[in-house]
């Protein structure tokens, strides 16, 4: 865990000084389509950005190992005064473990949105619109968590043998039903979604889709100006509940041709199965973590190395602390999957809008309105970038064309 956090730190720090020191002066080939201004701006975004995340990861070090020392420990005897069975006092442990780190993260949530999204002129939401977010968030998140964890641990104590895998099959069920329920059911909770109005900007999108084969449930915009000025376009859902998603501020901003380039770099993922390669792979890695569970969460060796009570509850909790170094050692090769894919559907933008001239200003634009630095750290964007630098993506463009 120290190892993680010490990683975490070190990989801000180097993002730190390799953008503080581009501050002054706009990357060469630029300088006509960059203020230094806006480059400045995203310097300074950025250098607070990553200081808030050392900050986040220091606090959370601590945290974590009084959870791991004192917390589990003392939530599992309370726990089970109360709470009888081991299914239903194990669910109310992690349900009470989760909702308690949603209250520690809280601070740190409210200073990067009032304070660091506010003094850069990206935050609209007011006090009351952050707490309902905040409290209906993290109902969803503990309800669904209290439903998961209960079959997770009624599994664990029921089936003899590998009940990992039967877990893990249930798991992948549930993750592609949600892949349908998020844009029809829990995502209208928290946006209004209104159908794409009529006029050029339907016409050219429709016109596309058309010409790319795609067939969407419908066309939709997302009121996000109410929460940040950050503008995206994306597509949720599966199968037949397919949806594209324009947020308000990106209509408002890019130009129609502008617009167009950016779908159609969404639709280079539908075509080149982007979406169902993810889920593969997602589906293979945890695959892999419901095997290291398998391995460690009834095994005595783990929570009794800590002293910690022995409950499949608390070998879950444990189990999957101890993955954490993991997730470190994989980020390269998950973002470079990533930006293969990214690559891919950039050049399938340009094929379709003919030439990469539309998406590369879209894109600057959306680094310029996002304040996303043009001047990144190498090793940082190994390990946290899921899609290549933008002035990387744009010179990929002008090849591709």
């Amino acid at each position: 865990m120290f190892a993680v956090t010490a990683v975490d730190v070190w990989l801000c720090r180097r993002q730190i000084r390799c953008v503080a020191s581009h501050r002054d002066a706009v990357p060469a080939g630029y300088e006509d389509m960059v203020t230094p201004a806006d480059h400045a701006k995203a310097a300074d975004y950025t250098v607070a950005t990553m200081r808030a995340k050392i900050a986040g990861s220091l606090i959370d070090l601590p945290i974590m190992l009084g959870w791991l020392y004192f917390g589990i420990g003392a939530i599992q005897r309370g726990v089970d005064a109360l709470v009888p069975g081991p299914v239903l006092s194990g669910s109310v442990l992690l349900v009470a473990i989760m909702a308690i780190s949603a209250v520690c993260e809280l601070p740190m949530s409210a200073y990067r949105t009032f304070v660091i999204e506010a003094r850069f002129g990206f935050n609209k939401m007011s006090a009351k619109l952050f707490l309902l977010d905040w409290l209906k968030s993290k109902a969803l998140s503990l309800a669904i968590a209290f439903v998961l964890v209960s079959a997770l641990l009624w599994v664990m104590a029921h089936v003899a043998g590998a009940w990992w895998l039967e877990a893990w099959g249930g798991c992948m069920i549930f993750v592609a039903s949600m892949m349908v329920a998020y844009p029809l059911l829990i995502a209208p909770l928290f946006n209004k979604f209104t159908p794409l109005a009529d006029g050029e900007v339907k016409a050219r999108v429709e016109a596309l889709l058309a010409k790319a084969g795609f067939v969407a449930s419908g066309l939709f915009v997302m009121d996000g100006s109410k929460r940040s000025t950050h503008g995206n376009a994306y597509f949720t859902g599966f199968g037949k509940a397919k949806r594209i998603v324009f947020y308000d501020t990106l209509l408002e901003r890019l130009s129609v041709s502008e617009i167009e380039a950016v779908l159609a770099h969404e639709l280079g993922h539908f075509k080149h199965r982007d979406i169902l390669l993810s889920f593969a792979r997602m589906a293979v890695f945890s695959l892999a973590v419901f095997w290291w569970l398998g391995v460690a969460a009834k095994a005595p060796w783990l929570s009794a190395g800590l002293g910690l009570p022995q409950s499949d509850a608390v070998g879950l909790v444990v189990a999957m602390i101890c993955l954490s170094p993991v997730g470190v050692l994989l980020a390269p090769l998950g973002n470079w999957l990533s930006n293969r894919a990214e690559s891919r559907a950039d050049r399938f933008a340009a094929a379709m809008t003919g030439g990469g001239e539309a998406l590369s200003s879209a894109l600057l634009k959306l680094s310029r309105d996002n304040a996303s630095t043009l001047t990144p750290d190498p090793v940082y964007v190994l390990f946290r970038y899921s899609h290549p630098p933008v002035p990387i993506r744009i010179e990929r463009l002008r090849h591709a064309a």
